[in-house]
């Protein structure tokens, strides 16, 4: 009898920790995450480390699917000189059972970006895509994991190829 009793109260409170949904249609969010991560340099150039920042503010459209606006600053020195780059943009994320507590979800992203080394500037698309888990801290805020990969083209191609970042951030939802 005893033991019934603790796994019907172990079950409830699981089912209970969880009763609220993460994510729901008409939620919006603020996010934002960093990262120092590294950049693979284009041809015979050396990879650069990044140190890395980013906010956006999101919509759920369903209540898996999130578009959001969103931007980052990216700064590194390169070949002996300071390259900063900033982007502005939109993501679209599709979140995995939105009603639990750790919500995994996979996305893509497309920026334009511009880049400043001090000798030269230009602009480029920073695209590519990106996985993430959220953890449900309370009803408003969540902490994320965030993996992306980036590809790069235009101007801004001269001096990254490719890379790899693995972010966390925090989210604050307005409900």
């Amino acid at each position: 009898m005893k033991r019934w009793l603790i796994l019907s109260l172990v079950g409830c409170l699981a089912v209970g920790s969880v009763s609220f949904a993460a994510v729901q249609k008409g939620d919006t969010e603020l996010d934002a995450l960093g990262a120092w991560m590294k950049q693979n340099g284009e041809g015979d150039m050396d990879d650069v480390d990044v140190f890395f920042l980013s906010a956006g503010i999101g919509y759920f459209v369903t209540d898996n699917v999130q578009v959001q606006g969103a931007a980052l600053g990216a700064w590194t020195e390169f070949g002996g000189s300071d390259l900063d780059i900033w982007a502005v943009g939109g993501r679209v994320k599709y979140h995995f059972m939105p009603t639990n507590q750790w919500v995994p979800y996979i996305g893509a992203q497309v920026m334009w970006a511009n880049f400043d080394t001090g000798d030269d500037d230009g602009d480029g698309v920073l695209w590519g895509p990106l996985v993430g888990l959220r953890y449900e801290l309370n009803a408003y805020n969540d902490f994320f994991v965030e993996y992306q990969y980036h590809m790069w083209s235009g101007d801004i191609d001269d001096y990254v190829d490719d890379g790899h970042g693995l972010f966390v951030g925090l989210i604050h939802q307005f409900k």
